[in-house]
């Protein structure tokens, strides 16, 4: 939702750094209600089974293939078919229809976007499975991992990982400026003072690297953890309003704008081709030239083989208010149109609530524990794809994660087609104010929302 929809233009960048980065390598009680099942849960069977699994990771990746190998061996007459589709609501809902359609429907994929998913009617429900099924019910999940996919009452995806957004540093940099490494509790006001410390435009330094990716992803956090919006992505509590219109939002919106218009901390693509800098969106941060960069976990992976410069990782930064950071914890359905849904329910119970399952999804790269389980969580800490990292900031922000509002409430879509237009383009490329950009769109958008809400009460 947040990232998809209105927003696949505007995380193309991002994708290529994701892309690279993956190709280079994952409490309550288990049961999601207590409401009685509709229908028991189909019977095992031995036939040989091909199950459909559309993601957005290349069948290339090898560290994501050890999943659905792993499954086989415990499930030999079930051969995993792994189909990529490319991100956003069309690509996946694309390939649904079609496969529906020459009646050979996928069976498991993955989605952004969990209430339209589900109010298209593309999800199976969950609930005779996860009321009722042992193995399940004993995994011991952090609280929310479960309640974030439940529909009135009922389950209708599980998480198909937990990635983090981390703020990533050039440790050569530090050094070279005379700084220390950030704290745990460090704020935003501290990441724009060591900025401004290591920028030095006659050698092409600095602080803060051209990518979208700080507007897109830590913008929609810096009002909330400075206590301006009750939500993350200028949303209130409950998802029904946006506050993007709000004095003190659009002050801290533009305080980030400020990097580029006033501070010259960071570079857009226009000021990049005057500076004399590689004009590709994070191209300061992969050539060693930017301290900070913001990204996702998942690219640990990739740049652990891919920087020539010494690098490690610190949380996102503390507001004026609270400290968190931002978190993508995306649904995996079973798709209603399955014909194999009790081989699915095993897939992607395997997947997310085993312990083998989660540990190969760690092993992939970037994917946080979903659980409190010692052995899980030591299997984390312990991995070797964190090796000379900071692994007690990753831990610290696992700690501090707030996931993204718009995957799972209704209208993301929505609030993204407002945002992410001024957060890759108007915003950060054109550099039109906040002022501006927001306050004429705002009344539009929260009728919108308010009429979906209404809808599906």
């Amino acid at each position: 939702m947040k990232r998809y929809g209105a927003r696949r233009m505007a995380t193309s960048a991002m994708t290529v750094l994701l892309a690279a980065a993956l190709a280079a390598c994952g409490g309550s009680s288990g049961a999601g209600t207590d409401e009685a099942p509709a229908e028991p849960a189909p019977k095992k069977s031995n036939e040989p089974v091909t199950l459909k699994v559309a993601t957005w990771v290349p069948k290339e990746n090898e560290g994501f293939q050890a999943i659905p190998k792993a499954f086989t061996k415990k499930f030999p007459n079930v051969t995993v078919e792994w189909i990529f589709v490319q991100n956003g609501p069309g690509g996946v809902y694309n390939a649904l229809t079609e496969s529906i359609a020459a009646n050979d429907p996928i069976d498991v994929f993955w989605h952004n976007n969990f209430p339209d998913t589900v109010t298209k009617d593309f999800a199976e429900d969950l609930t005779p499975w996860t009321s009722k099924d042992p193995e399940f019910k004993k995994y011991p999940f952090l609280p929310g991992h479960l309640e974030t996919f439940q529909w009135k009452g009922k389950q209708y995806a599980l998480s198909r990982g937990n990635d983090v957004f981390v703020v990533f540093y050039n440790k050569d940099l530090l050094a070279k400026y005379g700084l220390e490494a950030p704290k745990d509790n460090w704020t935003w006001e501290d990441l724009k003072a060591m900025a401004k410390k290591a920028t030095n435009p006659a050698e092409k330094h600095y602080g803060i690297s051209n990518h979208s990716s700080w507007f897109q992803f830590g913008a929609t956090v810096l009002p909330y953890v400075n206590g301006h919006a009750d939500n993350i992505n200028m949303l209130n509590a409950d998802m029904t309003k946006s506050v993007a219109d709000q004095p003190k939002v659009l002050d801290d919106l533009a305080w980030m704008q400020d990097w580029i218009k006033k501070d010259g901390i960071m570079l857009n693509p226009r000021r990049s081709k005057e500076a004399g800098v590689a004009e590709a969106q994070g191209s300061t941060w992969t050539n060693g030239q930017s301290l900070f960069h913001l990204h996702v976990s998942p690219s640990i992976a990739g740049f652990k083989t891919s920087l020539k410069f010494a690098w490690d990782v610190a949380p996102m930064p503390a507001g004026s208010k609270t400290q968190a950071s931002l978190a993508f914890n995306n649904p995996m359905f079973v798709s209603k149109a399955s014909k194999h849904k009790e081989e699915a329910w095993e897939f992607v119970k395997f997947w997310a609530a085993t312990a083998e399952g989660q540990k190969l999804l760690i092993d992939a790269g970037g994917t946080f524990p979903n659980t409190n389980d010692p052995d899980i969580v030591n299997h984390f800490k312990t991995n070797k794809l964190y090796e000379g990292l900071n692994t007690a900031a990753l831990v610290y922000s696992s700690g501090k994660a707030k996931i993204d509002p718009t995957i799972v409430g209704l209208g993301g879509t929505l609030n993204a087609g407002l945002f992410v237009p001024w957060a890759t383009v108007k915003g950060f490329a054109e550099e039109e104010s906040p002022y501006d950009y927001f306050p004429p769109k705002v009344e539009k958008l929260n009728k919108d929302l308010q009429e979906l809400a209404a809808k599906f009460k």
